[in-house]
């Protein structure tokens, strides 16, 4: 009954959202950063896994029911600039009923610190600094019954820039079904849906509303049976067709009448701009490489030039004993890429005697 009652909330959310703007008018858009190095590496999209680790449950709340009690997950990445953003992930302790029927607790936490920025008058007069910040913090149940997994993510999350500051209580909803006999699962999450109590003192709370990145997605993960690799494709922004973002500062043609002529975008490229595709070749049971792709960060992120950089991604994840330790790197422009770094570890192995 308990699965019934979440899988009707799910079927339910999508009604609680309104149209999203593109081109970076959102607030909280860095709930939008990959939340672990694997998921950096993979495409920096991940809607399902086979083998989740303790890294997924921050973008799919079913995948909770997988990640192991007092498993924890810390995660660093220095962004743009003097720019910092953690992630900490853990698997709260459960009573599992059986192999079918499982239940999963976690807590997770996301900090992304901007530094410290020199203030001043209208005049250019020194007044001292300020700092600006983003955080998140959730908790996370999922439920397995056969080959069915629900969850929620609940997450208080707010933002702070000198005396302005943006709060609200926004959910993930997520459901997962696994193959019996295979390795293959697929995936569906609504992510940051929800209600802004507060948005840096604006009073139009329509527009603020509209400006929560929300995003749904689905994703499928298989590994062809006697090959050393697991696929990963995902879609994103799956409620909106064309995600083609034109900048209106960059047209240069024009009409008989003056007007701007905005660029066309054909069927085949608005489809693929919602996909990111990873793959992850099992070299040994304890190392891992991995390699991803995100057309949307290559079209928006490449120069009119070209080049090979953006929506490029790739990484390699050890472990030993209780520990696993995992490198990603991605970039979104040409001339600069963002690396992360994530530790899990296994605190029931560590403080086994």
């Amino acid at each position: 009954m308990k699965v019934r009652a979440f899988f009707y909330l799910f079927l339910l959310c999508p009604c609680w959202v309104v149209a999203q703007p593109f081109g970076g008018q959102r607030v909280f858009s860095f709930l939008d950063l990959p939340t672990h190095a694997r998921v950096a590496a993979l495409g920096g999209q991940v809607a399902t896994a086979i083998s989740p680790d303790g890294a997924y449950h921050l973008n799919n709340p079913a995948l909770a029911d997988s990640i192991r009690s007092n498993d924890l997950s810390i995660s660093l990445m220095p962004y743009l600039a003097a720019a910092k953003y953690y992630t900490l992930q853990y698997g709260l302790p459960s009573r599992q009923k059986s192999t079918d029927r499982r239940v999963g607790w976690a807590v997770g936490a996301q900090y992304l610190n901007y530094g410290e920025f020199a203030q001043t008058d209208p005049a250019g007069n020194a007044l001292g600094t300020f700092t600006v910040n983003d955080y998140a913090l959730s908790l996370t149940y999922a439920r397995t019954e056969g080959n069915f997994t629900l969850g929620a993510t609940f997450k208080a999350v707010g933002s702070s820039i000198e005396t302005y500051s943006a709060f609200g209580l926004l959910a993930d909803l997520g459901g997962v079904w696994r193959h019996p006999k295979k390795d293959l699962t697929f995936g569906l999450v609504a992510r940051n849906v929800g209600y802004l109590l507060k948005n840096y003192g604006s009073l139009d709370r329509t527009a603020a509303m509209a400006s929560l990145p929300f995003d749904l997605q689905a994703g499928v993960t298989l590994k062809p049976k006697h090959a050393p690799i697991r696929l990963t494709l995902t879609a994103h922004h799956i409620y909106r067709y064309d995600i083609t973002y034109n900048d209106p500062n960059l047209n240069t043609r024009y009409d008989l009448n003056g007007n701007p002529i905005l660029p066309t975008t054909g069927v085949v490229e608005k489809i693929a701009r919602h996909l990111s595709v990873g793959a992850e070749l099992l070299i040994h049971r304890n190392v891992h490489l991995l390699v991803g792709y995100n057309h949307l960060k290559r079209q928006e992120g490449k120069l009119a030039s070209g080049g090979i950089g953006p929506g490029i991604s790739f990484g390699a994840s050890v472990q030993a004993k209780g520990f696993q330790l995992t490198y990603g790197r991605f970039s979104s422009v040409p001339t600069a890429g963002t690396s992360q770094l994530s530790l899990r570890i296994d605190l029931d192995r560590l403080m086994k005697k």
